[in-house]
């Protein structure tokens, strides 16, 4: 019998991979990732009969840039839109927040005191989603997308809860996780070239029937996003 593999993507980490690999190659079209097909191509790292189950996203929109960056919001909301129109398969999208923290350094002149926008709440809504698959015998097998070693605890419990399961880690390029290998010892490391095998057909067609393009930004090389 086939193992049922889920997905669940840290879509800050994953993007903060992207970008890096966008700014070192120049090729920003790496954002456009097909994230099912990305997950299929790792299907056969788990088992040569492993099926995909299903794939979560977990993201938050950037409003706070909504006036200081339009172009940045919009085109995460058309990249949203995209993955949950293409193919057979859809990931499932679980929309996060994003908040002000304060934050407190010391410099040469003294203590600074500031004010940074973080993502919030993605590794706990990524943990708890992994539960609820796995205890309600949605999934045999698991895969997080994500090098964020704040998962470890989470990781551990989990192992704990569901020793049958095999749960590895794809970590995005150059966000490999030591302390994560060593409670996941299968994991593997995407590189530039898994994100530039799997890109989004350039036009989607919506439900509506309208269609959505890649952002231009998206489809050649440029100096900067």
């Amino acid at each position: 019998m086939s193992r049922r593999v889920c997905f669940l993507i840290d879509g800050f980490n994953l993007y903060h991979s992207l970008a890096q690999a966008c700014a070192e190659t120049g090729d920003h079209s790496l954002k456009w990732l097909d994230l099912v097909d990305l997950s299929k191509g790792c299907l056969h790292l788990m088992d040569k009969t492993a099926t995909l189950e299903s794939v979560h996203y977990f993201t938050a929109l950037p409003e706070h840039l909504h006036k200081t960056d339009p172009t940045r919001l919009l085109r995460h909301k058309t990249y949203l839109r995209a993955i949950t129109a293409h193919g057979p398969v859809r990931p499932q999208i679980h929309i996060g927040r994003i908040q002000q923290q304060a934050v407190r350094i010391t410099t040469d002149t003294g203590p600074q005191e500031g004010r940074l926008w973080r993502e919030k709440g993605t590794d706990v809504a990524l943990a708890m989603t992994l539960v609820e698959t796995l205890a309600s015998g949605a999934a045999d097998d698991a895969i997080i997308i994500s090098g964020d070693a704040d998962y470890l605890p989470a990781v551990q419990t989990i192992k704990r809860m569901f020793p049958h399961i095999s749960l590895r880690f794809g970590f995005p390029r150059g966000r490999t996780s030591s302390e994560l290998l060593k409670v996941a010892p299968l994991s593997f490391t995407f590189t530039t070239a898994s994100y530039a095998a799997h890109p989004l057909p350039n036009e989607i067609r919506l439900p509506s029937g309208k269609w959505i393009h890649r952002p231009g930004e998206w489809c050649k090389k440029l100096s900067s996003s």
